[in-house]
């Protein structure tokens, strides 16, 4: 690792490994040891920078999250008719092999293990799932506004319901036992009913 002129040029590259190794091998793989190793540094090192690894890890995850939820509004923003947004939005929370959305997928669900602990990472948490909920609400709202999806209940409870089956069905994805066409479909399914838009038939 090349040394960077400021302390905050070397916990930005601690992050970058650290996210690194969480994807690659999970917490068990992402251990101080493992960290300084990968940043050609000695443990002690990788403390001056972080003296409780848990702050490491609240740093990964706030910049993960920031990563995920900034990458998810641009492309988002791109799309114009509220029901073609609704379904760009569902099929980027899919975690697909080989692709950006997975990597993402694993480095979140292994950093939210961590929050039962974690006070910063349970705040961190909260605003994640926040700005998401805000994120669906405005398309649905747009939706309603257009005319083209009738909710049966608020924008803020389909919302809700939206993300807590692509958050329950990304863990059968990345474990392998639901394929991620499949978990697309059902997803798009169940926001069909609480919409009324025809989102699979929007995907194409």
């Amino acid at each position: 690792m090349a040394r960077p002129r400021n302390q905050e040029a070397r916990k930005r590259e601690l992050v970058s490994v650290t996210s690194r190794l969480l994807i690659e091998r999970g917490q068990a793989g992402a251990r101080l040891v493992d960290i300084a190793e990968a940043a050609s540094l000695t443990p002690a090192a990788v403390s001056y920078y972080y003296p409780d690894l848990a702050d490491l890890y609240a740093d990964t995850y706030e910049t993960a999250t920031e990563q995920y939820l900034t990458r998810r509004r641009q492309q988002v923003s791109e799309i114009a008719p509220a029901v073609e947004r609704l379904v760009e939005c569902i099929a980027l929370g899919v975690p697909h092999a080989g692709t950006s959305s997975r990597a993402a997928t694993v480095l979140l669900m292994e950093l939210s293990a961590l929050a039962i602990r974690r006070e910063r990472i349970v705040a961190s948490g909260l605003e994640f799932e926040a700005e998401q909920l805000r994120l669906f609400g405005e398309i649905l709202d747009q939706g309603v506004a257009e005319g083209t999806m009738r909710l049966p209940y608020g924008a803020l409870e389909t919302a809700r319901a939206i993300l807590a089956v692509e958050d329950g069905i990304a863990i059968p994805v990345v474990a392998g036992r639901l394929p991620s066409d499949e978990a697309l479909r059902v997803t798009l399914s169940v926001a069909t009913s609480l919409t009324g838009a025809d989102l699979l038939a929007a995907r194409g």
